[in-house]
């Protein structure tokens, strides 16, 4: 079975979504997933777009390359870019404690969602971060399906947790029990544990494996009464 096929860990889909990704030199502006960012929204509206990526062909399926094999897939990334037209500004990935080697990357300003996923595929990247709205809302695009992890792992999670989020954690199949591993502990926490939810504050804007949920606060209502049970109501 070759690399592209194993799929992507949880740990690892969780570590993107902790990670920073820095656009520009001067006055650099920093992106998380799941956020907005005014300064990069400003920088849309210069140009007159409403969509970028933020993409790196460093360490193709997350295998790292040396120095010199970095250099040069990411000078090819870099090559197709500019054959398409493109503006781009140049940034870098890396995570929250800056202990990673930084990924040199590139924002590529008005590409479409679909060339994004093509030049993330074509250099073997897990997932890009695509920007789609002129707010600038981040969110993280997966390339790869995620990988379920062996019983052993799960039963080691699971035994961390509290008796009341491990009854949860049990009720759930494989795949969801790896989907909530990508999450932070707090969101664990929150989805672990449903019969504390406060109906009248706002949902996360996600379930964990990344579909949607409502936006705004009685569509929040709505979402939340029917996950604790009480759809009869409506």
């Amino acid at each position: 079975m070759t690399t592209a096929n194993i799929g992507i860990h949880p740990l690892l889909i969780k570590a993107y979504r902790e990670a920073k990704f820095v656009v520009g030199t001067n006055n650099p502006i920093t992106l998380f997933i799941g956020s907005s960012n005014k300064d990069l929204s400003k920088i849309l509206e210069k140009h007159g777009v409403t969509t970028a990526a933020f993409i790196t062909a460093h360490n193709p399926y997350s295998q790292p390359l040396d120095v010199d094999g970095n250099a040069n897939v990411q000078s090819q990334l870099i090559k197709d870019v500019d054959s398409g037209g493109y503006i781009y500004i140049n940034g870098y990935g890396v995570d929250t404690a800056d202990q990673w080697t930084r990924e040199e990357s590139i924002l590529i300003l008005g590409i479409t969602e679909t060339e994004a996923e093509k030049l993330s595929d074509k250099y073997q990247q897990n997932a890009f971060v695509w920007i789609g709205t002129k707010d600038a809302y981040a969110s993280l695009r997966l390339r790869r399906p995620i990988q379920v992890p062996s019983n052993e792992e799960m039963d080691t999670w699971i035994a961390g947790l509290t008796n009341d989020q491990q009854s949860e954690a049990r009720k759930l199949s494989a795949l969801e029990q790896a989907w909530l591993l990508t999450t932070s502990d707090e969101e664990q926490a929150h989805w672990l544990c449903p019969v504390a939810w406060d109906l009248n504050k706002n949902w996360p804007l996600a379930k964990p494996d990344g579909s949607a949920m409502g936006i705004g606060t009685e569509l929040d209502r709505m979402f939340k009464i029917i996950a604790a049970g009480q759809s009869q109501i409506f």
